[in-house]
């Protein structure tokens, strides 16, 4: 065998150690993929826990506090309010609005999956329903976000 057979062959010995190679780094790249993909959804279900959570935290209240409950419903519905009772909704009324904003630019980066924001844009809609609800964001609105905003004004029904 002369030399240049020895070269052939150390050069074809080269080539299939660069495509073996390769293809372990494309396993590799895969395999980095489907964890990186895996991550986040699993990033974007704690996100969804936590912002179900704090939901929850918001009508626990209501629920821990019959008078509170019996002061919002009142809101809700455009009943006459004290002084005190006024901000008391109010404050009930930003904790809502600000926590759906909050949301829905979570959703607008696909921080929130859209299963969970379906449930947090039903449920703001039927919140929408209520004239004292309307009667606030009228008042409100210009405090949020301009896109929210007008995702909101959206939900109200018209003529209100």
């Amino acid at each position: 065998m002369d030399w240049e057979a020895v070269g052939a062959i150390a050069e074809l010995l080269a080539a299939i150690g660069v495509i073996g190679s390769l293809v372990y780094l494309a396993k590799q790249i895969k395999a980095n993929s489907d964890n990186v993909t895996q991550n986040t959804k699993a990033l974007i279900s704690d996100r969804d826990v936590s912002s179900n959570e704090a939901i929850l935290g918001l009508y626990s209240s209501q629920i821990e506090n019959p008078d509170l409950a019996a002061l919002v419903w009142k809101g809700h519905l455009a009943e006459a309010l004290s002084p005190e009772e006024r901000y008391r909704y109010n404050m009930v009324l930003t904790g809502m609005f600000e926590s759906h904003q909050t949301f829905f630019i979570q959703h607008k980066k696909g921080s929130i999956s859209d299963e969970l924001w379906d449930y947090y844009s039903n449920s703001v809609g039927r919140l929408c329903q209520f004239p004292g609800v309307v009667k606030w964001w009228q008042k409100h609105d210009p405090n949020f976000n301009p896109t929210f905003a007008e995702y909101i004004q959206k939900k109200i029904p018209q003529g209100a």
